[in-house]
């Protein structure tokens, strides 16, 4: 795991933060440390949380290439008495989409540390979706929409990297995470 933004020690750091921020009006009966803190301070937990992130799945992106036919009606001149004449212009589009879904799942579990006690068991599952499509074209220009036009002039094809993948999952499972702590030490 490379990336200081979403290392279980900055998972753990922010989630402890927050927790005790939240907890400066009284609000819990409970303080909250982190793995080390508690080492360091020599403290005997009454529980503990395990967070364990599970079935990690980051895929390389998938590719395939459809294609669409597109047909406009344009003005091709006018006839002798002044009236515009039609044609119909064909093109054929030709997509390239690739897309992926990377999921995680964090298991989390509240123990009483002296009875080994199950108090909370929960499992978060989140999934990340990336898509891109880009296209070229055959035929007459001028079948062509605007839309197609943005397919054909996207070159900021920009595989999210697996950092960021990873960041955007603990972002998603992370207000969950919290909140269940929350509910369970709020007697």
């Amino acid at each position: 795991s490379s990336g200081y933004n979403y290392s279980n020690e900055y998972f753990q750091q922010t989630l402890v933060r927050e927790l005790q921020n939240s907890n400066g009006n009284g609000r819990y009966a409970a303080r909250f440390y982190t793995d080390w803190e508690a080492r360091r301070e020599n403290v005997q937990p009454d529980w503990a949380v395990d967070l364990r992130l599970r079935d990690l799945n980051i895929p390389y992106p998938v590719s395939n290439t459809y294609s669409r036919s597109r047909s406009a009606e344009v003005r091709n001149g006018t006839d002798t008495s002044g009236k515009p004449i039609y044609k119909t212009v064909y093109a054929t589009l030709n997509v390239q989409r690739s897309s992926f879904t990377a999921n995680a799942n964090m298991e989390m579990t509240i123990t009483d540390v002296r009875t080994r006690k199950n108090i909370s068991y929960k499992n978060y599952r989140e999934d990340y979706r990336w898509q891109e499509e880009r296209a070229s074209y055959t035929g007459d220009s001028r079948a062509l929409s605007s839309d197609d036009w943005a397919l054909i002039n996207n070159n900021n094809y920009n595989t999210p990297r697996r950092e960021d993948i990873l960041s955007e999952l603990y972002r998603k499972i992370y207000p969950q995470v919290k909140s269940n702590i929350s509910y369970t030490v709020d007697w």
